[in-house]
């Protein structure tokens, strides 16, 4: 797309300025923003955030010095904007500026990059609860809590179970598993499972570990539900609001039953996302390799051809039969 018209025009104060303005970061970020089905809701959060600070700080993208966006940084966390998110705001206004210098056109009227000049360091991670990982010995309790229900017989309790191993054996994001439709599952000697990952891409993923397969048919048939299997019905659903059979199970409901067997066994600060870091752990532990950790939790950058591999190609199971053995101790 032609940005002559908005470049030449980010001179001009009021009413010219806002709208030159709001074209370039417009244009900044559909050409940074990936096609994923959230891409509408990322577009419209980068703008926002973009615009908001030049409307903080009233000034061209020509005129702001680092002083400015540090200003920014303190009105932030003024408002009680955590550091985490006032980093990544940071981010998005650095890559904006990156965007804007390259542009032939707007990049004359720019002499350099003022948000990486200010931006804070990167936040410590794993600071919270939600990001830290459960031990052996809880996670062994906590699977075994949800076990012993599995094994009463309780429909709600099965789901669960194979659900949490599903999460810890994986390490899949929230949305990754819970959004599983029956055509994203494929029961062969391995279970096989289709998702949408983070940044709207595709991947096949095997689950060697034989008690997540085991789990998951134990569930489907106690619910009377293996047909569903080739089809788009969701797999995990809600079993405790009548008159409504088939519907789908939110992450939110999951995560309120997983807290609650927490705190039978004494895990406090449950979050979903622990289950990540919980995989993060043992495959670190295990392989001694940062690289293969990185694979294994879909960290490493990606690239036109990376995608087009990952797309088509079955991410092998390598670390969930070492996982299960923690659980079962």
């Amino acid at each position: 797309m032609n940005t002559a018209g908005q470049s030449t025009a980010l001179q001009p104060r009021e009413p010219d300025l806002q709208v030159a303005l709001r074209g370039a970061i417009s244009l900044w970020a559909a050409a940074t923003t990936s096609e994923s089905a959230r891409r509408q809701d990322l577009l419209r959060d980068k703008q926002r955030i973009v615009l908001s600070f030049f409307q903080h700080t009233k000034k061209l993208p020509s005129e702001v010095e680092p002083s400015d966006v540090q200003g920014w940084f303190r009105d932030l966390e003024g408002k009680g904007t955590k550091p985490g998110t006032t980093y990544q705001h940071a981010c998005l206004l650095s890559s904006f500026y990156s965007w804007a210098i390259r542009d032939p056109e707007i990049g004359q009227h720019l002499r350099s990059n003022p948000a990486r000049l200010a931006r804070p360091k990167a936040p410590k991670p794993y600071q919270t609860e939600s990001v830290k990982a459960l031990s052996d010995e809880e996670v062994g309790a906590l699977v075994g809590v949800v076990r012993r229900r599995a094994l009463d017989g309780d429909i709600v309790g099965k789901r669960d179970y194979a659900l949490l191993l599903l999460y810890l054996a994986t390490g899949l994001r929230r949305q990754e598993a819970i959004s599983l439709r029956g055509k994203d599952v494929h029961m062969g000697e391995t279970l096989v499972l289709e998702y949408r990952a983070k940044g709207g891409d595709y991947r096949s993923r095997e689950v060697r570990e034989p008690q997540v397969k085991e789990a998951l048919l134990d569930y489907l048939s106690a619910a009377k539900r293996l047909h569903l299997l080739k089809t788009d019905a969701p797999v995990w659903t809600r079993h405790d609001r009548a008159g409504k059979p088939g519907e789908a199970l939110t992450s939110h409901c999951f995560v309120k039953n997983l807290k609650k067997y927490a705190r039978e066994v004494g895990v406090e600060g449950f979050h979903l996302h622990r289950t990540r870091h919980t995989f993060a752990r043992i495959v670190s532990e295990f392989t001694g390799d940062i690289t293969a950790t990185q694979n294994a939790l879909d960290h490493q950058n990606r690239s036109t051809t990376r995608v087009y591999v990952q797309r088509i190609a079955v991410k092998r199971d390598l670390y969930s039969e070492e996982i299960s053995k923690r659980w079962d101790k």
